[in-house]
């Protein structure tokens, strides 16, 4: 079962890269709970979420580009 941590909406590569390092953060935190990965998944060009998944071995972050399917 996949835990959504965030779901962020950004306007430059600034505000990505300061949200997503708070969402990771706050995903790390939650992590002392479960044995869980986290997926970084880039929605599309603004959007991404941030979520805890078994799929990612514990204590690793994997990054998923959906966008690249927009194209």
């Amino acid at each position: 079962m996949q835990k959504i941590i965030a779901d962020l909406f950004v306007n430059s590569r600034v505000d990505r890269d300061a949200q997503l390092d708070h969402a990771v953060a706050a995903a790390q935190q939650e992590l002392q709970d479960l044995p869980y990965g986290i997926l970084v998944t880039r929605q599309d060009y603004a959007r991404f979420t941030v979520s805890l998944t078994p799929a990612v071995p514990f204590g690793q972050i994997q990054e998923l580009d959906q966008a690249s399917r927009l194209k």
